[in-house]
């Protein structure tokens, strides 16, 4: 991951031109860590300490799939405005990133994990949510009417819904996910998870009540219950006093 910043004005050499915008890297991702096989020295850019715990953390293999949580428009699903929710959202900038819920991130990878991000507080994931199949994890994708609420497809057939106001360690559509095999007329038991076809792909529709899903060459379009759609108001609130409480970010 990059911020992009405008030129200073100040340049510190290394070629290639001037004007345009220089480019600082905060974070990269890469198999066996978040800087991967790079040296210390290749990361001196990088604000605050480098400890072993950042060097050590990240996807172990290759990254499926990269999730900024959205701006949360008002609609009739919300009964926060607009300012409210850009204000609660979001407590600044740090390190090219946004503070507070709105600079959350998630990501999947094949290495069974998906993790989730505040690059604005820290440089490494706050957690790992590891699948309970040990299947490789597909996509993710936050909810574009929920700000607490994120979805997961994996490689053997189900989704998985977060959301992270209500629960830090158990998705609420079950540990063991949805498997499009329930809607799908294939006789769940003799569908083992080794014989599902896996989710590659998903997308929400713009209101948050349905999702689509992508398996070899079929798409699958699911309706979701009210509780993943519709907020409540202070979902955003409980996001930050969950992480806070935890000690997975400090203020």
């Amino acid at each position: 991951m990059h911020a992009i910043f405008a030129s200073s004005g100040r340049d510190g050499g290394g070629g290639g031109g001037g004007g345009g915008a220089s480019k600082r890297v905060i974070r990269t991702l890469h198999p066996g860590g978040v800087f991967g096989n790079k040296n210390l020295d290749d990361i001196t850019s990088l604000e605050g300490d480098v400890n072993d715990e950042v060097l050590d953390s990240g996807h172990y293999g290759m990254v499926t799939a990269v999730a900024a949580r959205p701006a949360i428009v008002h609609n009739s699903n919300t009964r926060s405005s607009m300012k409210e929710t850009m204000t609660t959202s979001s407590s600044g900038m740090s390190k090219g990133f946004l503070r507070g819920v709105g600079g959350l991130l998630v990501t999947t990878g094949v290495d069974w994990s998906t993790k989730l991000w505040a690059p604005g507080y820290t440089d490494a994931p706050l957690m790992s949510f590891l699948s309970n199949s040990y299947d490789y994890m597909c996509d993710v994708q936050w909810s574009p009417v929920h700000p607490s609420i994120f979805a997961t497809t994996s490689s053997n057939g189900t989704v998985n819904i977060w959301n992270l106001a209500a629960s830090l360690d158990q998705p609420i559509s079950g540990t063991e996910g949805v498997s499009i095999d329930d809607f799908s007329g294939a006789d769940s038991a003799l569908a083992s998870s080794s014989s599902r076809q896996g989710l590659n792909r998903l997308k929400w529709s713009a209101d948050g009540r349905r999702m689509a899903v992508a398996s070899g060459d079929k798409m699958h379009v699911l309706g979701v219950g009210e509780d993943v759609w519709k907020t409540k108001g202070d979902e955003e609130g409980k996001v930050m006093n969950n992480l806070l409480s935890r000690g997975l970010i400090h203020e």
